[in-house]
């Protein structure tokens, strides 16, 4: 089995991640337009400017941790290959290709499609510091690591 490139899996979760970024950005400046505007009368806004405030304040927390995320990818070293299930490894099993970062949408690499995962994962708690032949239980399915790195 050839072995998935993990700077270009890295480079790809990165491109998704900014543009996630860049898509909470638009929708809380234009949360922030409309919700700042002054073009109805004080009893017609009253109510739907404090509805408004708390999608914004939904919009901010959610942007905040895209971006923080990011970061997170931004500094995630790749170098080296990891012996055990840990940030920034791919871990090969029976059924599924998982990269350890943060959640992603599904990546395609290859014919391979290779799911991320964050280390707040559920999943991550049963798979975290196993090696190679190890195998874990996630949702009463059990995965066999065939290959780490």
């Amino acid at each position: 089995m050839k072995k998935i490139n993990k700077k270009e899996v890295l480079q790809i979760a990165i491109q998704k991640q900014q543009e996630l970024t860049e898509n909470y950005t638009q929708r809380v400046s234009d949360m922030k337009a409309d919700t700042f505007s002054r073009n109805a009368s004080a009893s017609q806004t009253e109510d739907r400017h404090s509805n408004k405030l708390d999608v914004l304040q939904a919009l901010e927390k959610e942007l905040d941790f895209a971006q923080n995320e990011l970061n997170y990818l931004s500094q995630l070293d790749i170098t080296e290959e990891n012996a055990n299930v840990s940030p920034g490894a791919i871990v090969v099993t029976d059924t599924l290709t998982f990269f350890i970062g943060i959640s992603t949408d599904k990546i395609e690499m290859s014919g391979t499609t290779v799911v991320g995962i964050s280390t707040k994962a559920p999943i991550y708690a049963n798979m975290k510091d196993l090696q190679k032949n190890d195998s874990f239980t996630f949702n009463e399915k059990t995965y066999q690591i065939l290959d780490l790195y």
